[in-house]
């Protein structure tokens, strides 16, 4: 079973006691492996055959799946497993865009978890977004392999610099979204502005009177000892100060984001990443 196909077997998991969210994700990922659906964000990237070249070619940071990717990921498996109720998101049918995708690995899980359209965006080069568009082939090639019975999801690629109008026509045709996704788009403090008011801009867009926003999610990767380098300092072990500008910037341009959880990629705590929610103020 292909990983767009896997997660419509997923039954509901009621949420978790206090005390118990871990044992509870556990027992809902072997609920989930034994659907035969992803049990992991990463198991999920393993399904999509993902060209991620790195470095070379072109490509620069877009190139590579970096751990923040793999971690959101991972938070998107929960939510397809029920296991995030606060979230008012359904994957299943939803309409999403990435932002700064290049290999396009976070809206592609998306799509394989259920999403209807998704729209992979990058400001980078030509050749990263061919990237992107070699990959969403490659999805969906081993989608209509291995299923017979339902349409493809409908991936795009679409070049887009954050904060510049209008929008470009492969996202408004497509409007209004329902979930807004990136990973380390916010490790460069330059493009905090920028980067705030895309999600500004795409939460507007198609919108109607009293509709709700999309829901947005972001990956932050720590990277401390970089902060550090650059003279920002730190914010305690394994936390960067990047994100508390992040913070204070989208906080300027009307947004509120709050981090719905932590993860520790190494037993010394360096290699954190957290992933946010952000939503326009007064929109919660």
């Amino acid at each position: 079973m292909s990983a767009f196909a896997a997660v419509s077997a997923v039954s509901a998991v009621s949420a978790p006691a206090p005390g118990s969210l871990r044992r509870a994700r556990c027992h809902a990922r072997r609920v989930v492996a034994r659907a035969g659906s992803p049990a992991s964000g990463a198991e999920l990237l393993a399904t999509l055959e993902l060209e991620a070249p790195g470095w070379s070619g072109g490509y620069g940071t877009g190139g590579k799946v970096w751990s923040s990717s793999r971690v959101l990921c991972d938070y998107l498996v929960d939510v397809a497993a029920g296991l995030e109720d606060a979230l008012p998101l359904e994957l299943r049918g939803a309409r999403v865009v990435e932002l700064g995708s290049g290999t396009g690995a976070v809206g592609l899980a998306c799509a394989a978890l259920g999403a209807e359209e998704v729209v992979l965006t990058d400001g980078g080069s030509k050749s990263l977004l061919r990237l992107a568009e070699t990959n969403a082939a490659r999805a969906s090639r081993a989608y209509t392999r291995e299923s017979s019975s339902a349409a493809a999801p409908a991936v795009r690629v679409c070049g887009y610099k954050w904060g510049t109008a209008p929008l470009p026509r492969a996202l408004e045709a497509r409007a209004p979204f329902d979930l807004i996704v990136g990973s380390d788009c916010t490790y460069s403090v330059g493009g905090h502005g920028a980067l705030c008011d895309a999600i500004n801009d795409l939460a507007r867009c198609g919108q109607t009177d009293g509709a709700a926003d999309p829901v947005v999610l972001l990956a932050h990767q720590h990277r401390t000892l970089a902060a550090a380098l650059a003279g920002r300092g730190s914010q305690g072990w394994g936390r960067d100060p990047h994100l508390s500008m992040f913070v204070e910037t989208a906080a300027e341009r009307g947004l509120d984001v709050r981090e719905v959880r932590e993860v520790r990629l190494a037993w010394h705590g360096l290699r954190n990443v957290s992933v946010l929610r952000v939503q326009r103020a007064g929109k919660g």
